[in-house]
């Protein structure tokens, strides 16, 4: 046999193996990745079930309640309750009060209330960090006063309404009010525009004054 034959018969086998090997890895490759799409379909599956767990849960736990607002008993020493001795505090129904005593020796006693409401205020006398809180739901006025300091004067007032101010006692007060406050709203852009339009009517006005303005015997050396 020549050696060109040999070598031709040889290269068959050689090829058909090559390409037999090749479709077994090929055929290897497809199946692993066909294995490693159904394991991201069922990890994206776990995902989502584990994040529908989650949020159900943060939303069963939001739920109810007003706002808090703080009452500082005796504060710095002094003896007022701060807001509520200077002037009334205004809350809204559902609102919790919490009284945190800054000094010594107060207490809250209950003065006068509306009917239907139920606070017993604190009678017991506490010192500086003690906390007490109680939820206002009946609207009136509510008065109480410290026992030990009431000739004082350490007497204050919650005045529960529907819409309370925006100051509502608590030091906030009936400043200034800004422009957007009375529903006017104020864009930066449309002064910036109305200050230019402004200087442009201006230059225009004034051209056309010295243009077409003067007086026939101010030295256009025009006759009338």
């Amino acid at each position: 046999m020549k050696r060109r034959d040999f070598l031709r018969a040889a290269s068959v086998p050689a090829a058909a193996t090559t390409a037999s090997a090749t479709a077994g890895l090929g055929a290897a490759q497809e199946t692993e990745t066909s294995g490693g799409t159904a394991t991201g379909t069922a990890t994206e599956t776990g995902t989502g079930t584990a994040t529908g767990t989650g949020t159900g849960t943060e939303a069963g736990g939001g739920g109810g309640g007003g706002e808090t607002v703080t009452v500082t008993v005796g504060p710095g020493g002094s003896l007022v309750y701060e807001p509520g001795t200077e002037e009334p505090l205004e809350i809204a129904p559902g609102t919790t009060v919490e009284f945190v005593w800054d000094s010594d020796n107060h207490n809250i006693v209950v003065d006068s209330q509306p009917e239907d409401a139920n606070w017993g205020g604190h009678e017991p006398i506490e010192n500086t960090g003690f906390e007490y809180s109680h939820t206002f739901e009946t609207l009136g006025t509510y008065e109480y006063y410290c026992d030990p300091h009431r000739s004082a004067g350490m007497e204050a007032t919650i005045e529960v309404v529907e819409n309370p101010s925006s100051g509502g006692g608590g030091g906030g007060g009936g400043g200034e009010k800004e422009l957007h406050e009375f529903g006017v709203p104020i864009h930066a852009h449309w002064v910036g525009a109305a200050t230019i339009l402004g200087i442009i009517v201006t230059i225009i006005f004034t051209f056309y004054i010295l243009k077409y303005g003067e007086s026939p015997h101010t030295g256009t050396g025009r006759n009338g």
